[in-house]
């Protein structure tokens, strides 16, 4: 299958219609790539290892490209095992060209015909593995519990430069978050952020001191988490399962059917805390990797 070269992408141009075909593709085929949590990945289009390349169909999107330093995540508009097999061709041949020594690529236990497409292309199982976890709404969700003195709010109710330092303190425990007021504008300006559906736990006296965004798909009537953060003076308390599950709620105030998550991989405090909040697992996605 021949699919020509792609351009750069443009976010002007670009970003919702890309979109608007994750939610298609999201909705209509059950695509484990919420829109959301893939405009969240997208604020990293200013960093040099990042790239976003698309492929046009008169004047619509036929196909687009991430390349995550050498992570990859391929997707077309007409959606199949060929179209996505072609793209990530392109990607070993581009990564080939440009000196990079092997790719990475993810797929479901559930898509047995792609992984034994990737088996054939000389791709073996990774080491780290993400579920997929859900919450059903069937009703109104139990009300977060939080400390004494402790509130809920959203990002509608608190300062950008509050909500960023609140960001890089929860995400600087290893090594220092790269969050920025650059890379917080571009995830503000994304078409399905909402400041209402960002809730955050202020401690007595005002202090941020968790917070989560919440991704809502209008097609499927999903929502996304992604991220999720606790400042380290406020750990072990109980504020992100009280953020999740105020997520549930906002959730269910606006219609939603279901809450997901992704990408926990191997951590296990993340995963005890989605689930102690009632999301449970539903799929699996794995990363195959194979030299160039």
């Amino acid at each position: 299958m021949s699919i020509g070269e792609p351009r750069p992408f443009d976010r002007g141009r670009d970003l919702e219609r890309i979109v608007r075909l994750m939610s298609d593709a999201h909705a209509l085929r059950g695509d484990y790539l919420h829109p959301g949590g893939m405009q969240w990945w997208f604020r990293r289009t200013p960093k040099d290892t990042f790239r976003l390349l698309v492929w046009d169909n008169g004047e619509d999107i036929s196909a687009w490209l991430m390349d995550d330093a050498g992570y990859v995540v391929v997707r077309a508009a007409r959606d199949n095992l060929a179209s996505r097999l072609a793209l990530v061709a392109w990607a070993e041949r581009d990564l080939r060209a440009r000196g990079a020594s092997s790719i990475e690529v993810s797929a479901g236990d559930d898509e047995p015909a792609l992984i034994e497409a990737l088996a054939g292309r000389g791709y073996t199982r990774g080491e780290t593995a993400g579920d997929l976890l859900v919450y059903d709404i069937d009703g109104r969700p139990p009300e977060p519990e939080l400390p004494e003195g402790f509130r809920l709010v959203t990002l509608a109710d608190l300062g950008d430069d509050d909500y960023i330092a609140l960001h890089r303190a929860a995400w600087s425990t290893v090594k220092p978050s790269e969050y920025d007021r650059q890379l917080h504008d571009l995830v503000t300006s994304s078409p399905d952020f909402r400041r209402d559906m960002v809730p955050v736990v202020l401690a007595p006296g005002g202090m941020p001191a968790a917070y989560c965004i919440a991704w809502l798909d209008a097609a499927s009537l999903q929502v996304e988490i992604e991220p999720l953060g606790t400042h380290p003076d406020y750990r072990e308390r109980g504020l992100g399962r009280a953020t999740v599950r105020d997520v549930h709620r906002l959730a269910y105030e606006c219609g939603a059917r279901s809450v997901m998550v992704w990408g926990s991989h191997d951590n296990v405090a993340a995963r005890k805390l989605y689930t102690s909040a009632g999301m449970t697992p539903r799929r699996t996605v794995r990363e195959y990797r194979r030299t160039l």
